[in-house]
């Protein structure tokens, strides 16, 4: 199992730490962060948090989800750089020829699975975690990832997932098309998708069939109007509160 490294000293914002790590597998470098209650009397739920193209392990959506579950439900929840981003190449713009070249490298799906699984195993280690209620939340490159790591990754017991779907320009760009029809048959774990109407990278259409394609029994739809890049009113709670629903 990969050793985690704490790299920085747990930082404070009123009910909730913020703390980075890093862990080595097969010679490179996962950094990540974790968001945790600053008091705990038992062991308690993990939420795994996939961050967008363009964006990072910090980014503004991690730190809302992160608070959100660690200060009002006093869980943890852990976020780690796909490849190219943040502390791994730094792309901030989805038009970045080198996220495109990301797409383009033999194995990447597969290897950011194999990083999930090493930051995954790090963190049940830890007494805090309750290996037992383990979700995911991440859409758009989060969901380009995130499907096929919650179809083969059996501790995740419910998910967030959307604003991805098999045709469009991000489709066109990564041919993650091919990923989704091989893995979204797999996933019957409690879900819930999120999807914004007009969005310009993912045909409205293609979302709706990505969707379809997901067997669970247990599975919702949300829809907002508004481009991919925006969010409802009120996304982050329901979403937070589906997972909370599920892993309490």
């Amino acid at each position: 199992m990969a050793q985690m490294n704490w790299t920085t000293d747990a930082v404070r914002d009123g009910p909730v730490c913020e703390r980075e790590f890093s862990l080595q597998r097969q010679g490179h470098s996962i950094p990540g962060v974790v968001w945790h209650p600053a008091q705990t009397s038992a062991a308690v739920p993990l939420v795994l948090l996939g961050h967008g193209g363009s964006g990072h392990k910090r980014s503004a959506k991690m730190l809302r989800m992160g608070k959100i579950l660690a200060g009002e439900y006093g869980w943890w929840a852990a976020a780690i750089d796909g490849p190219v981003h943040g502390a791994r190449g730094g792309v901030n713009d989805a038009a970045d020829p080198t996220y495109a070249q990301m797409w383009q490298r033999a194995g990447v799906v597969q290897d950011m699975l194999d990083d999930w699984r090493s930051a995954l195993d790090a963190l049940c280690a830890l007494p805090e975690i309750d290996e037992t209620r383990v979700g995911y939340w991440g859409v758009s490159m989060g969901t380009m990832f995130g499907i096929p790591l919650v179809a083969s990754e059996p501790r995740i017991r419910a998910a967030v997932l959307g604003k991805a779907g098999m045709r469009g320009s991000s489709v066109r760009r990564s041919g993650i098309d091919a990923h989704f029809k091989a893995h979204a048959p797999k996933v019957a774990i409690p879900l819930l998708f999120t999807m914004q109407w007009d969005d310009e990278r993912f045909d409205r259409d293609g979302q709706l069939e990505l969707f379809d394609l997901l067997p669970s029994k247990d599975k919702r739809l949300h829809a907002y109007p508004g481009p991919h890049s925006q969010d409802g009113p009120e996304a982050f709670e329901v979403t937070a509160a589906f997972l909370h629903g599920h892993l309490r």
